[in-house]
């Protein structure tokens, strides 16, 4: 034996391909690099020096068959002149992807390398997570995250390791995840740096994408969520001999306005009445688009393609062959709910895989889905929330909410009323919460808001959309500590009676510190960037603090007061919920501080 362990890198050399496994250690492999062509003139190719050999193939593309020839190359440079000369496909994933696949080394799987070749250790795509060591680098400044930041803190396998001054960083991994400034300062197999970072996982969520899309984390790095979900939908198509072109061609099928409109609309959303209620259920659809998709067998090749299944806006659905789609995504399900007894941070990053699922279908880069794919999955969607929601009537349920997969209830047999939908529409549904109280704001025009509620569960206080990252400091602390509050409410009489009391006397202690509190809470964060409201406009934090428009931030915090209230009609409550004396407040504000810590 040569070596064992996990492939963190792979890097070509000449006619060899140098494996990295964990620890540093590195095997050099002798190998080719599979090429792809279709051209009429494969003996012309043959001729080129770092072709080895070739052999003729048929590949499906669509309902035609196709003749192409794969090529088998010694140099791996030699593939972007090759290239520029023909006509290449299966170019998706990448060569050195499908090449590590061939060879048994896969991405994050163990493995061992011998005279004889490479042995993979472990089940392709196995749910183990790779025995490896990751480290994530945070920075900060005074103002609070930011990539250029004096301070850090270092996390290892996850836990806390340290922190201090960045000059004192030093880490010594197999995979990091760090800002530029301090990358330098960590040495790693694999470095991924945050600010070239598209995608929103952290880097244990990278390396589980590295692991189940067979790609390289190098190359999954700074890639969107598109590239984890094709990769694995071209795994399937590859196993399947189906044809992967360089530039898909999508052409809709002609339609007049009328039908365009009664087709392409989205998830069905209900507004519901402001106010607050108590003892209702919130219920979830699991993977509500995915289990669609699947059950459906929708794909770009499987719509219109035959009449198995028609639909009321036009489109059809064909069974007799399953879908590339449907089948890449039906085990990343399976994976999602095992890892979700098992480590919440993979399932998250596979959640976010399968939350863009249902989207790619209709993006224009989509190699695998149609516009027409994506309006059948959101016919489909419609259709089951209404179902649900005819049941939950039929068995007495009062339908509060409904936003795309997740309903509200009100009244008793939510348990059967869970097993009847998810047996009647083949799609898991679950119970989500259980609120001992509820409250549905309105915005401050006076109009219901869909995706804006706060409330108590048995397991604490659930909020959604209350607090924005736009938001100041100061406001979403102020929340923080009214929530904190609320959490002791049992019933909206409770909730409304510590919103009108413990919560109001919270509110006068923020609107004095809108003037006398400390710079980092009048730091706001717009598309990642710091800054603070003067009385002449933004400007960055980073330049450090100027001063603070303290009626802005007073305002600010008044507003968020509002939202709170307004689910028991007494909006305007806060306009007289304190009797201070601004100006003798104001008085005291200094107009600029003269010296801060810079680490307040």
């Amino acid at each position: 034996m040569l070596a064992s362990g996990y492939v963190i890198d792979a890097i070509p050399k000449g006619k060899r391909l140098e494996i990295i496994l964990n620890d540093w250690r590195k095997v050099e492999v002798k190998t080719t690099y599979p090429v792809y062509v279709i051209t009429e003139s494969p003996d012309t190719i043959a001729q080129h020096h770092s072709v080895k050999s070739f052999q003729e193939e048929y590949w499906c593309d669509g309902n035609k068959e196709v003749k192409l020839y794969r090529f088998e190359i010694e140099d791996f440079e030699a593939l972007k002149e090759i290239r520029r000369k023909v006509k290449t496909v299966n170019n998706f994933p990448s060569v050195l992807s499908q090449t590590l696949m061939r060879l048994k080394a896969l991405p994050m799987h163990k493995i061992m390398i011998d005279r004889d070749g490479v042995k993979l250790l472990e089940e392709e795509g196995s749910m183990a997570f790779p025995e490896i060591s990751y480290a994530s680098v945070e920075l900060y400044d005074w103002y609070g995250p930011s990539p250029k930041g004096r301070r850090y803190s270092l996390y290892i396998n996850g836990k806390l390791k340290e922190e201090g001054d960045i000059r004192d960083l030093k880490a010594d991994v197999d995979v990091a995840e760090c800002y530029g400034i301090s990358c330098g300062k960590v040495r790693a197999i694999v470095k991924v740096i945050k600010e070239k970072k598209r995608s929103p996982v952290s880097i244990k969520g990278l390396i589980e994408w590295s692991k189940i899309s067979r790609v390289l984390l190098r190359e999954i790095a700074y890639s969107t969520i598109g590239k984890a979900l094709t990769t694995n939908e071209a795994i399937v198509a590859l196993r399947r001999k189906f044809l992967i072109p360089r530039v898909k061609v999508s052409i809709e099928s002609p339609r007049t306005l009328r039908e365009l409109v009664y087709a392409d609309k989205g998830g069905l959303i209900l507004f519901p009445e402001p106010g607050c209620f108590n003892n209702v259920y919130q219920v979830d659809f699991s993977s509500m688009y995915p289990s669609i998709i699947i059950n459906y067998n929708i794909s770009g090749e499987t719509i219109n393609s035959c009449e198995d299944l028609k639909t009321e806006i036009g489109h059809k659905v064909c069974f007799k062959e399953r879908g590339i789609v449907p089948e890449a995504l039906e085990w990343l399900v399976k994976r999602k709910e095992i890892l979700k007894g098992i480590d919440e941070e993979r399932a998250k990053a596979i959640k976010w895989i399968l939350v863009a699922s249902f989207g790619y279908l209709g993006y224009r880069n989509s190699k695998f889905g149609s516009i027409e794919a994506y309006e059948t999955v959101t016919y489909f969607a419609r259709k089951i929330l209404r179902g649900a929601m005819k049941i939950a009537e039929e068995m007495g349920l009062e339908v509060i909410h409904g936003i795309v997969d997740s309903l509200i209830l009100k009244g008793k047999g939510v348990e059967e009323f869970i097993e009847r939908v998810s047996k009647e529409f083949k799609i898991k549904m679950k119970l989500e919460s259980s609120f001992k109280w509820v409250c549905f704001t309105k915005s401050l025009s006076g109009f219901p808001v869909a995706n804006r509620y706060f409330g108590k569960t048995e397991k604490g206080m659930k909020v959604k959309g209350m607090i924005r990252e736009n938001m100041s400091n100061l406001v979403i602390n102020f929340l923080e500590d009214s929530f904190k509050l609320l959490e002791g409410a049992n019933s909206c009489e409770e909730a409304k009676g510590i919103l009108k009391g413990e919560v109001r006397r919270v509110l006068r202690k923020y609107e004095e510190r809108a003037y006398l509190g400390k710079p980092r809470d009048f730091v706001i964060f717009i598309s990642g960037k710091p800054y603070i409201r003067s009385s002449s406009g933004l400007y960055e934090a980073s330049l450090g603090y100027y001063g603070h428009d303290g009626d802005y931030y007073r305002e600010q915090v008044r507003k968020a007061y509002s939202l709170l209230i307004n689910p028991f009609q007494e909006d305007n409550l806060y306009l007289s919920a304190t009797n201070m004396n601004i100006n003798a407040i104001k008085s005291n504000t200094p107009s600029t501080m003269k010296a801060i810590d810079r680490f307040v």
